[in-house]
């Protein structure tokens, strides 16, 4: 009986990720969708914020004493997800930062992330999200990972570190007020636009503005988020970005 007992537990913790990592690409091949044209709804700052958690206002806070003004609230909403954000830009670094939060029907979570677009089309991205990055590196984009740094100051203070260890004499890009979270739906189209390159999502759009994966990019999708690849990656992700800070 006690045998018994302990596979039926092992069975229990086992079955999901096994099924998930083996039957799952298969899956979101056939029913995952990228957003490729996306259009954020924008929401008022007053009532947008009233509505945010105590995670979220901590974070703007933070920002506005660091000398970051607020560009604009939005959200976007999909069937299996629905996202807020809001935009800022800090014109005497150039650097731009974004608070999210990200509501799915298996979890919730806040995080910060400063972004810095230089002249030659290069991206510097560092971020404190739970979450690892879904893809592999893209070629315009250097992204790090600090989630466990929940302070606002050491997470900019990183993003400084960073390029002036990889990029010091890049010349940054002035962020457009003006064109607002427009400039971000142009980012994300040229992500995908990355990912059809490197083979990951087919070229076609649909009509909702969305592109399906090829199987190869199901896999890369699928081993970064479930368990236990999402930790295996997460934690090499993690790491990386903590080697570089330590040569500084």
């Amino acid at each position: 009986m006690f045998e018994f007992i302990i596979i039926a537990i092992a069975a229990y913790f086992l079955w999901n990720p096994v099924f998930m990592n083996t039957v799952g690409p298969f899956i979101i091949w056939k029913t995952q969708k990228i957003p490729t044209i996306t259009k954020f709804i924008e929401l008022g700052d007053e009532e947008f914020i009233s509505e945010r958690d105590e995670c979220f206002r901590g974070y703007d806070l933070e920002l506005k004493r660091l000398g970051f003004g607020v560009i604009g609230s939005s959200m976007l909403e999909d069937s299996h997800t629905k996202s807020h954000f809001r935009l800022y830009w800090h014109s005497d670094i150039q650097v731009a930062a974004m608070v999210v939060t990200m509501k799915s029907n298996v979890e919730e979570f806040t995080y910060l992330e400063f972004t810095q677009e230089y002249e030659d089309g290069s991206v510097l991205d560092v971020n404190n999200s739970p979450q690892p990055e879904a893809y592999p590196k893209l070629n315009f984009k250097r992204m790090y990972r600090l989630p466990n740094t929940r302070s606002t100051e050491e997470l900019l203070k990183a993003h400084s570190k960073i390029k002036t260890i990889l990029v010091p004499s890049a010349i940054p890009s002035e962020f457009d007020i003006e064109l607002g979270f427009s400039v971000i739906e142009t980012h994300l189209k040229r992500e995908s636009d990355t990912l059809v390159e490197m083979g990951l999502l087919k070229s076609n759009i649909d009509n909702d503005g969305k592109r399906p994966l090829t199987f190869r990019g199901a896999i890369a999708m699928t081993y970064r988020s479930v368990n236990p690849g999402k930790k295996i990656w997460g934690r090499i992700n993690e790491k990386r970005t903590q080697d570089l800070l330590s040569n500084v």
